[in-house]
């Protein structure tokens, strides 16, 4: 998603440097939609964003303990217009819950992009020394990020036609691990013995 924001931002630059005649918004500038991007059956879409969080999880060794929220469709809209086009952005995020300490951090994403290099997958381009990114051919993306307290996110997403359900698969397959006060708390809380020190 985070690159699909700034692709977006890009996009916008290059419709105001060109006059206005980038009309169309983001869905030219490669920010997403069905515009430009091809679409992916929604089952088949499921099953590949659930086979890149997997591969993705088992190519880190030694392994990592994490849990997977739902499924999550956000309709897409045009850059210009503000009107749902039909397609919709299906992810799921794997919250990473062994504790990765900042020395680690980058030995984290460099096996990761490895994994995804070895699979043909195309890097893509980070902004961030706390994110690594790849996309599939089809366009299926996958990102890991760290964010500043050390929880590492993993999240797949991909282009589909718009179910008309933000969870259109139902609810996460288990509850997420929760706070004393019943809120969702996905920070890291396992510790292990390479990853963690």
């Amino acid at each position: 998603m985070g690159v699909v924001v700034k692709l977006r931002v890009v996009g916008a630059v290059a419709a105001v440097l060109l006059g206005g005649s980038l009309a169309a918004g983001c869905a030219s500038s490669g920010g997403g939609g069905s515009a430009d991007h091809a679409l992916v059956e929604i089952g088949t879409a499921r099953t590949e964003i659930d086979g890149l969080l997997d591969g993705t999880t088992k190519a880190v060794s030694p392994s990592l303990k994490y849990a997977d929220d739902a499924f999550q469709a956000r309709a897409h809209e045009d850059g210009v217009s503000r009107e749902a086009d039909g397609s919709a952005q299906l992810t799921r995020r794997r919250y990473v819950l062994t504790k990765v300490a900042r020395g680690n951090q980058a030995k984290l994403l460099e096996k990761v992009r490895e994994y995804w290099k070895a699979q043909g997958y195309t890097i893509t381009e980070s902004a961030s020394t706390f994110e690594a990114g790849a996309r599939t051919e089809d366009g299926v993306g996958i990102t890991v990020s760290i964010g500043a307290p050390g929880n590492v996110t993993i999240s797949a997403n991909a282009w589909v036609k718009d179910p008309k359900s933000e969870q259109p698969f139902g609810a996460a397959p288990s509850p997420l691990p929760t706070k004393a006060d019943g809120t969702v708390d996905t920070m890291p809380k396992y510790d292990d013995p390479e990853w963690s020190r």
